[in-house]
Order: structure tokens, then sequence, then C-alpha cells
């Protein structure tokens, strides 16, 4: 039997998306968040980095005042969130703002300003995202910011360094640096992008670029100590036995899932490694309860969260779908330059019982990429070396985030490396490079039999 009612905790991408998923269906659905719609992704992750990323090296060395670019991206964000309000009003899902609580498998407790109510549903869906890790070592300083206080900053930092060359650590370096800040970027293991095997490959062709443009980046190296002065100055010490003195300080050291608080032990939920366990269709052990998004997810992200509350919304509907293929989900860095990956490794393809081939373009060749004077990075496909079917790509280069989709596509037509080059693609176009890495592979061996 299907549900009838409904309470979203967590107004995030993925909680935005449960609720007008199940308002759409016909269920009476309540979606409550302590803080304001959007969740992280729109007031303090995915948009305002992205915002400042766009403002980044202008033109003849035009910057915009710190003071007002900040306020450029809270209009931006205000207008966002007025239009999701709106959206989640004409769909008639009800709002309270306050701190939920669960106290068994269909209730749940909500302490707002001014009181506590009581409410019950058939289902429910934790959508309550995450936050970022702030070791006690560091210490609380006005000029200590992580990434959910640094959008807020009121003054562009001489000197910022940046601890963690995680994605957020690396976009958020690669933005202030293009604000005009000399950036130091602090990474404790060898490489950047350490925690993401996917970009192996890209990781130093991004560290390259980075030094290039005038970033210092140290890999293998960490932090001893950070010693605050004044309200903007900061002496960080490192393992490489190096001093500095910084305006600012950004902690980049990843995300914690927001779990404290939630009762879960009241509904019956057990944690593993700090996560909600759940199964394909996003059920935890408690059959009426769901978790999604940063919760749960083997790749935290916004699309990702939004996807899994579609999953989450069926089953709970009575309705079967098929289990979310996360490798089919595309991984995207908004540095400078761009990397995005998708599908399988080479790792994972072989594990598969794949022979792999891979192809690869470079955009210096690509007409588009010289005019446009963006000629860093390449196209790397995956494919079978038998069947030539598509299985997994990066690129790394101008507007990667987007060209991703090409290959998103690819992978869920199931195309094979002659599909794509005998389609006619426009010239001149960054997307051509995708054509021409895969006539490398049919010229190679004509005759393969398509898939």
């Amino acid at each position: 039997m299907s549900a009838k009612s409904l309470i979203v905790i967590g107004s995030g991408p993925g909680g935005y998306a449960a609720a007008l998923e199940g308002a759409q269906r016909g269920l009476s659905v309540t979606l409550v968040d302590a803080q304001e719609m959007g969740g992280t992704c729109l007031n303090r992750g995915c948009i305002p980095s992205k915002f400042f990323l766009s403002h980044a090296q202008p033109a003849a060395g035009t910057f915009i005042p710190i003071l007002q670019l900040v306020q450029q991206k809270d209009a931006v964000l205000t207008i966002l969130r007025q239009r999701m309000e709106q959206a989640a009003k004409s769909a008639n899902v009800q709002r309270i703002t306050g701190n939920a609580t669960l106290v068994s498998p269909h209730e749940v407790d909500v302490a707002t300003l001014v009181r506590k109510e009581h409410l019950k549903a058939d289902s429910i869906v934790l959508a309550t995202g995450s936050a970022p890790i702030a070791p006690s070592a560091f210490p609380k300083h006005p000029a200590v910011f992580t990434s959910d206080t640094i959008f807020a900053i009121d003054y562009l930092p001489a000197h910022l360094v940046v601890v963690g060359g995680g994605y957020i650590g690396s976009e958020l370096a690669c933005a202030f640096q293009g604000l005009g800040s000399k950036v130091t970027l602090i990474e404790k293991e060898k490489a950047l992008l350490a925690t993401q095997p996917e970009f192996q490959v890209a990781a130093p062709v991004l560290q390259r670029s980075f030094e290039k443009r005038g970033m210092t980046v140290w890999t293998g190296t960490e932090v001893k100590s950070v010693v605050g002065s004044d309200p903007k100055k900061l002496l960080v010490t490192c393992s490489n036995g190096e001093t500095i003195e910084a305006n600012a300080l950004l902690l980049a050291l990843g995300r914690r899932p927001n779990v404290q608080g939630l009762g879960l032990e009241a509904a019956g939920i057990a944690l593993k490694e700090n996560r909600i366990q759940v199964n394909e269709s996003m059920q935890t052990s408690v059959p009426s309860i769901y978790a999604i998004g940063d919760l749960v997810s083997p790749l935290p992200l916004a699309h990702t969260a939004a996807k899994e509350a579609e999953s989450a919304i069926r089953h709970l509907m009575g309705e079967k779908s098929e289990p979310l293929n996360y490798a089919a989900i595309p991984r995207c860095i908004y540095t400078q330059p761009e990397a995005a990956a998708i599908g399988l490794s080479e790792t994972q393809a072989q594990a598969l019982g794949h022979k792999t081939r891979i192809d690869r373009y470079h955009f210096a060749a690509n007409s588009k990429a010289m005019i446009e004077g963006d000629t860093e990075g390449f196209w790397m496909i995956l494919s079978d070396a038998d069947t030539r079917k598509i299985l997994g790509a990066m690129i790394v280069g101008p507007h990667a985030t987007e060209l991703i989709h090409l290959i998103a596509l690819s992978l869920r037509a199931g195309l094979t490396t002659a599909d794509v080059a005998e389609t006619v693609f426009a010239h001149p176009t960054l997307s051509e490079g995708f054509q021409e890495a895969m006539r490398r592979s049919v010229s190679t061996t004509r005759g393969i039999k398509k898939s």
C-alpha cells in the first residue's frame, strides 16, 4: 500500500526534490528545515562557489570589490530561493522552519522559534545534508573560515591559505586567486583530489595549471600550527618547515553527514561509519523512513541527491524502479581548467571483465579552443576493446563540466565509438574533440561489430 502523507526533513536539492515529487504525486507533504530553503548547495555551496568563480580572472585586471561581489551573490541567491519557495507553495507543500527530531517510525517533533509541533506521516524522508569538518586543532579565529562562512567574507585576503586539496578546496583556491588573492593550497596527501581516484590522471594537470597561474601548491604537507595575531593575520606553520603569514585560512577538509540530533536511535535507525544505511530504493532499516543525499550517498552531490529523492518517492508510492547507477552520474570540478568524469574507471572496467581501450584527444589540437585561447587539457574516453562500447570518460579543459553530458547520454544510450565517429558535429566546436577521439578508436580496428 502506498503512502498518503510525507514528512521531508531538509530542503536542500534532495529534500526539495522529494517534497515536490511527492506533492505532484498527490501526497500531503510537510517540508521541515532549520535553515533557509535550498540547503548548503544554494546558500553555502554549489551556487555561491560558482558565482565567485564566474567573476574570477576578469579582463584587464578589473576586479569587483569583494563587498560588492558578496552583495551580488546574495541577490542571486535570494531570487533562486524565492523561486524554490514559490514552487513549493504552488505544489501545496506545507513548510515549517525548525529543528526536527524523529520520535517514532511515523512521528516527528519540530521545535520552532515559538512552539513545538508534533507531526505524523505515513513516510519520512531524511535529507539533512552535511557540514564542513573543522578540527579542534584549528583555532576559532575571525580569519579562519569554512566553506559555510567564506562566502560572507567582508575583505579580499592578500594571502589566503587553503587547507585541503579536494574539489572544494581546489575550486575555492582558483576562485580567490582569480579574484586577486595570493593563494597557498596545502594538501596532506601526495596529490590533489586524493579522495577521488577517478581524477588521478587529472590531478597533476590541474596542479601544473594552478602553479602556472601563480598559485603555490604544497602536497604531502600538513599544517602543524595556526596562530592568530590580529583579526586579519595568521601565522601558519607547516610540516615542510615553512611558516607563512596569511590574512585568511580556509578549511576545506571534507564534510560530515548531519546525523546528530535527528533522533535516529528513537526511530530504530542504526549508523555505520556515521552514515545511514539504505537499500537501492533509499529505504532505511525502518521501512517507513528513507534517507538521501550526503547522509547516505557514495557520491555526495546535489544532482545525486535529487535523483535519490526520485527513487525514494517511487518506492514509497509502491512503484518499482531501476537501481540508481552511481557510475553514470557526472562528477564535476569547476576549477581552472575544469575537470569532469563519468562512467567506469579503467580498473573498474577490467574488474568487470572488459578488455579496455583508452583514446585521447587534446584541446591543443582543437580549433575552437585555440580561438578562445584556452587549450589546456584533453578528452580521455574508455571503451571496450572488443565491442567498442563506451564505458566512461574524463575531460579536463574548457567547459568540461558541460561537455561531460555528451558522455552521459552516450552511456545511457549504449553507444559505441563508431556511433559517435559517424555523427555529424558542428565545426568549430569544443565537442568535436569527442568525435576526434572516437575516430581514432574506429580507425584502428575497422569492422568491429556493434553491440
